[in-house]
C-alpha cells in the first residue's frame, strides 16, 4: 500500500472507502462486462466503479488504513512522530523523573512479602513506616543529601508539553468523494497519522500526570529515603533486593536462595552455593538466575539464564502479586523441583549409563 501511495496513480475516494484503479486484463475485461449496466455515472456495482472512463476496485477505509499504518508503512509513520516529539519530548525527556511507580510497588508491596519481623511466635509484616525506618538504618542517608528537589514534583514540563501539543493539533476530515491523486493522498494521510500521533501523545503525558500526582501524595514525607534509593538504582535487605535494569525504570527483584542440598539418585547429596532468583518489572516476564550459576533447571553454565519450569505460563503485566508469585516458583524450582528419581531438568547430578557431556556438579557433590 505505501508503494501505491508514492506511485503517481490516481485513485478514488468514495464513502470513506480507499478505490485502486483497476489496470487492464483481458480476465478482467471479461468479469467487469457482466457487471449488469456500469454507466458512466459513476454507479457503484459490487466492488467495482466506474469513474469518468475509468474501473477502480474497492480496497480498504481510509479509517483502517490510519489506523494500522504504523505496521504497515512504518518508515513514514516513524517520521510523523518524530516531527511531533521533537515539538514536546525534549523538554519532558530532560526533566524524566527518577522515581517510578514500579520503584514504590517494589519497596511497599513486594519488599514486605519477602522481609518478616519477628513478634514472638508470629510472623508479620512490615508496614509503610516500618519499611522505610528499616531501610534508613541499613543505608546511610544524608538528612540533606536528597532534598525534594526531584522533578517528579515538577509537573510543569509535561503541562508545558500537553500545550505543545494543542497548538500542533489541528483538525482533520476525510477527503471528499473523488479522485484524489497519490500526492494529495499521501498529505492527507500525514495529516491524519498527525492527528493520531497527537492523541497518543496526549493521553500517555495525560497518564503521566495522574501517576505523579499520585505518586506525590503517598510518597510526599518519605521522599528523601525513596529517592536516594531511585538515585542509587538498587538495594539489597536481608536477602531480598533490586536493581535498575540500564538506565530505564525497570528493575530486577530478586531473593537470595542461600544454600541448600540436592540429592542424586543414588542419595548422593550436593551442595549448591546461594544465587539470586530475580524476575524483571518489563516482558518477559519469567524468573531468571542473575549469578553465573549451573543447576539442572539451566541450560547452561552462564550468568542471567531462564529457569526452566514445566507449565509455566508468564502474565501480561506487571503486578506486585505477579512479582511475589514469580519469585516464589523460581526459588521453589531450584530448591524442590529437581527430581532424583526421574532426573527431571536439562541435566542429571549423577552420570547416567548413557552418559552425554553435559553441565557437571561432581564439585558441588558432599
Amino acid at each position: 500500500m505505501r508503494r501505491l501511495i508514492g506511485s503517481g496513480l490516481d485513485f478514488l475516494v468514495e464513502s470513506g472507502f480507499l478505490y485502486l484503479p483497476l489496470l487492464y486484463d483481458p480476465d478482467i475485461e471479461g468479469e467487469i462486462r457482466e457487471i449488469p449496466d456500469p454507466t458512466e455515472s459513476q454507479e457503484a456495482t459490487g466492488c467495482v466503479i466506474l469513474n469518468d472512463g475509468k474501473h477502480f476496485v474497492k480496497s480498504l477505509s481510509l479509517h483502517s488504513l490510519v489506523a494500522n499504518y504504523e505496521r504497515i508503512g512504518k518508515d513514514l509513520y516513524d517520521q510523523v512522530r518524530s516531527a511531533v516529539l521533537r515539538h514536546v519530548a525534549g523538554p519532558v525527556e530532560r526533566n524524566e523523573t527518577s522515581l517510578s511507580w514500579k520503584l514504590i510497588t517494589i519497596i511497599f508491596q513486594v519488599m514486605p512479602y519477602f522481609i518478616k519481623k519477628n513478634r514472638g511466635f508470629e510472623r508479620g509484616k512490615f508496614g509503610k513506616e516500618e519499611i522505610l525506618k528499616l531501610i534508613a538504618e541499613k543505608v546511610d542517608i544524608q538528612p540533606t543529601e536528597y532534598e525534594r528537589t526531584n522533578t517528579i514534583f515538577d509537573l510543569k514540563p509535561i503541562q508545558e508539553a500537553l500545550k505543545e501539543l494543542e497548538k500542533l493539533d489541528s483538525p482533520f476530515k476525510s477527503p471528499a468523494d473523488g479522485i484524489i491523486s497519490s500526492s494529495e493522498l499521501r498529505n492527507w494521510l500525514q495529516q491524519a497519522l498527525k492527528s493520531q500521533v497527537i492523541e497518543k501523545e496526549r493521553t500517555r503525558l495525560n497518564n503521566e500526570v495522574r501517576r505523579r500526582k499520585q505518586l506525590i501524595a503517598s510518597v510526599d514525607e518519605d521522599m528523601d529515603i525513596l529517592l536516594y534509593v531511585a538515585h542509587k538504582g538498587s538495594l539489597e535487605i536481608n536477602g531480598f533486593g533490586l536493581s535498575r535494569i540500564g538506565t530505564s525504570d525497570d528493575y530486577l527483584i530478586y531473593k537470595r536462595t542461600g544454600e541448600y542440598i540436592l540429592k542424586d539418585y543414588y542419595g548422593r547429596s550436593y551442595l549448591f552455593p546461594d544465587c539470586r532468583v530475580a524476575v524483571p518489572t518489563c516482558s518477559p516476564f519469567k524468573p531468571v538466575v542473575m549469578e553465573k550459576y549451573k543447576h539442572p533447571f539451566l541450560y547452561a553454565h552462564n550468568a542471567g539464564q531462564e529457569i526452566c519450569m514445566h507449565g509455566f505460563y508468564p502474565p501480561q503485566q506487571f503486578s506486585a502479586e505477579s512479582a511475589v508469585q514469580l519469585l516464589e516458583e523460581g526459588i521453589n524450582a531450584l530448591l524442590y523441583g529437581y527430581d532424583a528419581r526421574r532426573r527431571n531438568g536439562y541435566h542429571s547430578l549423577d552420570r547416567t549409563r548413557e552418559y552425554v557431556k553435559t553441565v557437571e556438579f561432581e564439585d558441588y557433590r558432599v
